[in-house]
């Protein structure tokens, strides 16, 4: 049986693309990039219900839109004719396969029972195809190298003496739940302990220099920085976790959640655990990079290796990151210049998970510390 449903899962899934798979995701507990924004309908169906002609039509999803031009995205039909979207039937078809299953045995499956089921073979799901297989850039085209590396480090200079110990907890449980996932790889703590050593961290730890700095000594793509918030007068305490990119050294997300249940060990865990694939596709979402770690014999050995899907033969780039454009009067960053290329560089072996060996095929020589991106 079960297996019956993980294979109806995973080819509805693919059959129907990420809009399926987003919103099951969602009904299964998950959340979205995008479910603490506002949302994009329009005023006029903000309202769930409304009485035309004494009766009553629904809000429904236009099935049309994004398929024909100057279609909305919601409009209104008589109730009980209202458009049912495919992850919707597939819950319903699950529910009713397994509610059978259960009436043969003489026993029924509570809701709750049930979405926790089915969100227990999401994470098997998950865990077997990587979040590359669900997660891509520019409109479904996949990253060249689909591996990621991270570090998470809580941030002890944003958080409070007093809740040390519980950032702590926030983030060995975020750094458990991202190791579960296939194309994600996770740091150790002794290598973060480290680097957090060597870096020469100076001020805050989110500034763009130890961002980078830290992402130098410890050779990832991501980091994620983990703070909570002590209550306050009505203020009932916050969990943070915050992704950031170590080649420009910026922060490209932040997820902010009120501890409602209060900052318990058992509230972090809930919320790093429900955040995991959030930032894992935040992660999988950044442009992959690597570094040159030494040169030598005319070899050019690479920080990085299986552990970011990195493959003999993968042809990389060599680059100098782009320059930081800063408004004059505000200050304010406006961008960066597009990276420059100097040279290109062959994968010709592997050194274990974390070490590559590459060959130079135009430009250099090159120095330890220069970054690599996939050609």
């Amino acid at each position: 049986m079960q297996f019956g449903l993980a294979a109806a899962l995973i080819a509805v899934l693919l059959l129907n693309g990420c809009g399926a798979w987003t919103g099951f995701k969602n009904w299964a507990g998950y959340g979205t990039p995008g479910e603490d924004e506002e949302e994009t309908a329009p005023p006029e169906a903000e309202k769930e219900t409304v009485m035309i002609d004494g009766k009553p039509y629904i809000r429904s999803k236009n099935p049309y839109w994004l398929t024909y031009p100057d279609q909305p995205e919601y409009i209104y039909v008589e109730k009980g004719t209202e458009f049912v979207p495919m992850q919707q039937r597939l819950i319903d078809a699950i529910a009713k396969a397994v509610g059978r299953e259960k009436e043969k045995g003489g026993k029924t499956i509570p809701p709750d029972k049930l979405q926790e089921m089915v969100k227990a073979e999401v994470d098997r799901i998950l865990r077997e195809q990587g979040l590359g297989g669900f997660v891509s850039k520019a409109g479904g085209a996949k990253a060249p190298v689909v591996g990621r590396a991270v570090a998470v480090i809580p941030d002890t200079q944003e958080t409070p003496r007093s809740q040390e110990g519980m950032n702590r907890t926030l983030a060995s449980s975020m750094a458990e739940a991202l190791r579960r996932t296939k194309d994600v790889t996770v740091v150790g703590d002794e290598k973060v302990r480290a680097a957090l050593s060597k870096a020469g961290i100076a001020g805050k730890m989110s500034l763009r220099p130890n961002i980078q700095a830290l992402g130098d000594q410890l050779g990832v793509q991501g980091l994620v920085l983990t703070k909570v918030i002590p209550p306050e007068g009505s203020n009932p305490g916050f969990m943070v976790v915050e992704v950031y990119d170590t080649f420009q050294g910026n922060k490209v997300q932040s997820v902010v959640e009120p501890a409602a249940g209060g900052l318990k060990t058992e509230e972090v865990t809930k919320f790093a655990q429900k955040n995991a694939l959030r930032v894992g596709g935040e992660l999988m979402n950044m442009e992959w990079f690597g570094r040159v770690d030494f040169v030598k014999e005319g070899k050019v050995y690479l920080s990085l290796g299986q552990n970011t899907g990195l493959k003999v033969g993968d042809r990389l780039k060599v680059v100098q990151a782009g320059k930081e454009v800063v408004n004059p009067s505000t200050h304010a960053t406006l961008g960066y210049t597009a990276d420059t290329a100097v040279g290109e560089l062959k994968v010709t072996e592997l050194l274990g998970g974390t070490g590559a060996v590459a060959t130079t095929t135009s430009g250099g020589p090159f120095k330890a510390g220069e970054k690599v991106k996939a050609k």
